[in-house]
This record gives structure tokens, C-alpha cells and sequence, in this order.
């Protein structure tokens, strides 16, 4: 799944550097593990915005609108209505205000900064929490961000959380992922991907550097082609049915995808035409993406049900859990405390 990182005034340190339970994306993620990662981003204070960092999220609600009214007519209608019922603010919303909105989908928010390995992230939504960056794209990644950050979170994942089938699907296939077994090319590409998005976003990059690191991505990307285990197959899954997600048949399709829906450049490019298109189904998963990159191919599913049974084809051959699954820690999420934030505006 996906991994959803701070400019010396975007939030404080890793837990993920601190922490064995999120130091590897191969690592399996226990009930206990759950509830003390929701502990420790509980006890954090509130980020606290720039006004540029507020000035360019403003400027992406901004061009998000206008993309979003311009082809209206090719937009899953359930996203029209979630972007609605979230009511988003020309400055950074808070955590506890996109709750708010979120109360009638029974799901939830988290603050986090920085990536999250695959097992944690997906052990989180199996428990109707959603992840969200902490971190917002520079201005000159406006319309596409090298890494996935809080607009990407935001404007591309939290408005389909008010449609029903895209609950259910979501947290189906979090379960199944919170349950698959890795491998050491796991905590590699988690690295990797990391490592490569990270000196991309830095105003100072080094294109040297930028281009070790997409080598080194590169060379686990081959691998994976080879020996993908459980993890990587179904965190293909999510990315060709959330992140890149199209419903319909043939060219005739509504886009759903995170990944298209915060990415305004990626979005314009897909309704082009110049992608090539292609039915969903099993066979997706034999195919990687590179997140910093426009795309040249998409899946096409029929609608939530097809997800279902690819999803559940999937599943059958995934060998049984011998670890208990991700059990429900609703009772063991902690409030925020009094004390503990600071205003971000």
C-alpha cells in the first residue's frame, strides 16, 4: 500500500526513526503496535504553519476547484459530494476539523510526518484511521508533488471516505494487508522510495544524488518483479484500485484515484487520452508505478464489486496468518490531551 515527510518547521521528528515498530516495512504490525503508535501521535502539539505554507495551500484549494469544475463530468460523483461535506478552509485544516466532518463515516485522522511503512499504514485504516501528512508541497510542486503530503492525503483520499463502498473496499483491503507476509525487498523499496522523494523535494537537490537514488530504486523495482511477496502484490492493489483508481469500461470511465485527484497535472493527462488504458484484474499486480513520474498506463474497474472480487481472488492465495490479525483498538485510541496543541493559524 501506500507509504503516505518536514521542512525544519513542519513537524517534529520521525516516530518511524524512533520506533522499531515502523523502522521496517517488512515488520508486522500487532494489536499493541496499533495502539501505541495512536498513543504517540496522540501526545504530539499541533503543527504550526508558515503563512507561505498556508498562502499555497490556499492556491491549491484554489486550482483544485477550477480543475475539479472543469471536468466535473468525468469525477466519480461520491468525490464531488465528499470534497462538499468537507468544507474545507482557505488556510490548513486542522486534525480535529476534518474529524468533524469525518463523524458521520465512522473514520478518523491522524497527524503523522513522514513516510509510513506499508504494514503500519495499512494496519491504521483497518481501524477506520486515516493517515494524514503533516507536511505540505512547495510551491513549485503545486500541481504535482514528488511525494505524497497533505494535499495528496487531503483533497485526494478524505472525500471518497463519505462514499460506503469505498469504506468498505478500503478497509478490506487494509485488513488483507495487515495480514501479508514481506520480504527484505519490502524494507528496500520503502527506502528506496523514501530516499528518492525526499532529495526531489529539496529546494537544493543535487541531481546526482537524485539520480543514485532513482538507480537504486530502479534496481528494486527489477527485483520486485521477480520476488514480490505478499505485501508488494497487495500494495499494488491499492495503487492501481485507490490511488490510480478509474471506474467504467473502455475510454467511457470516472476518475476516483487519489493520486489523480491531488495531482492536477496527472489528472488533465489521463482525460487526454495519451495513457494507455486497461481492464482491471489480477494481472495489475504484475505491474509497478513510479509515484514521481507520470504514468503511461491505467486500470479500468467495472465498479466497487469488481474491486471486491480481484481483491478477494488475491486473498485466496495469500498463505494463512499465523500472526492474529489487527484486532479492533476503537476502546484503546487515545483522545487528544489538554495541553498538547498548538494553533496553526
Amino acid at each position: 500500500m501506500a507509504e503516505s515527510n518536514s521542512t525544519g518547521n513542519a513537524g517534529p521528528a520521525r516516530f518511524a526513526q524512533a520506533s522499531d515498530v515502523t523502522s521496517a516495512a517488512a515488520s508486522r504490525v500487532s494489536y499493541a503496535d496499533v495502539a501505541e503508535y495512536l498513543d504517540q501521535l496522540a501526545i504530539r502539539e499541533e503543527v504550526v504553519y508558515t503563512a507561505e505554507e498556508h498562502a499555497v495551500w490556499s492556491e491549491v484549494l484554489a486550482r483544485n476547484g477550477q480543475v475539479v469544475a472543469r471536468h466535473a463530468s468525468h469525477i466519480h460523483p461520491d468525490y464531488l459530494g465528499g470534497l462538499k461535506a468537507l468544507q474545507l478552509p482557505s488556510r490548513v485544516p486542522r486534525p480535529h476539523e476534518l474529524n468533524e466532518r469525518l463523524l458521520e463515516t465512522g473514520w478518523r485522522v491522524v497527524a503523522v510526518d513522514g513516510y509510513i511503512p506499508a504494514t503500519m499504514y495499512a494496519a491504521l485504516m483497518a481501524e477506520q484511521v486515516f493517515p494524514v501528512s503533516s507536511r505540505i508541497r512547495r510551491r513549485e510542486h503545486i500541481d504535482y508533488a514528488p511525494e505524497p503530503d497533505m494535499v495528496h492525503d487531503i483533497l485526494g483520499h478524505l472525500p471518497m471516505l463519505f462514499c460506503a463502498e469505498h469504506r468498505d473496499y478500503l478497509r478490506a483491503l487494509a485488513r488483507h494487508a495487515s495480514r501479508a507476509t514481506a520480504n527484505h525487498l519490502d524494507a528496500a523499496y520503502y527506502d528506496a522510495v523514501r530516499r528518492s522523494a525526499e532529495l526531489k523535494c529539496r529546494p537544493d537537490c543535487d541531481p546526482r544524488a537524485v539520480a543514485e537514488a532513482d538507480a537504486a530504486l530502479e534496481s528494486v523495482y527489477r527485483e520486485l518483479m521477480v520476488d514480490a511477496s505478499e505485501a508488494a502484490c497487495l500494495r499494488r492493489v491499492y495503487i492501481w484500485s485507490i490511488e490510480f483508481g478509474l471506474f467504467g469500461r473502455g475510454d467511457d470511465y470516472l476518475v476516483h484515484g487519489a493520486a489523480l485527484m491531488s495531482a492536477p497535472t496527472e489528472l488533465t493527462r489521463v482525460l487526454s487520452g495519451a495513457p494507455r488504458l486497461e481492464p482491471y484484474s489480477l494481472q495489475a499486480i504484475q505491474h509497478e508505478n513510479r509515484f514521481s513520474d507520470l504514468l503511461e498506463r491505467y486500470f479500468v474497474a467495472r465498479d466497487y464489486r469488481h474491486l471486491h472480487e480481484v481483491l478477494s481472488a488475491y486473498a485466496a492465495t495469500m498463505h494463512p496468518s499465523m500472526i492474529p490479525g489487527v484486532s479492533d483498538v476503537h476502546e484503546l485510541r487515545p483522545q487528544a490531551r489538554e495541553g498538547t496543541r498548538r494553533s496553526n493559524a
